[in-house]
């Protein structure tokens, strides 16, 4: 008797690899008290790891906003249009 193969669509395999790291941060007790209050959270571990990733995330926005102007939205869609004519005519 022979082995089946099993076949997934593409959409089903999924890797995803995090890494979670440890870091030492030296805040005073007014600091530590501070961030407690303005995330809304008693955890000190806690309050801490979501005002980080909020402030990655203000500084992600404030980059993304600062690019906006920057952005030829023409020359992009020139640039997209040869590339799928080059990739239709690649797979023909």
């Amino acid at each position: 008797m022979r082995a089946r193969k099993r076949q997934f669509p593409i959409s089903y395999i999924h890797t995803l690899f995090i890494t979670v790291m440890g870091v030492t941060v030296k805040l005073t007790s007014d600091e530590v008290a501070q961030i407690k209050r303005f995330t809304d959270l008693e955890d000190e571990s806690e309050a801490v790891t979501k005002a980080a990733r909020e402030f990655l995330r203000v500084m992600q926005l404030r980059e993304l906003k600062g690019a906006s102007g920057n952005v030829d939205y023409q020359e992009v869609g020139l640039a997209m249009e040869a590339l799928e004519l080059r990739e239709s005519h690649s797979t023909q």
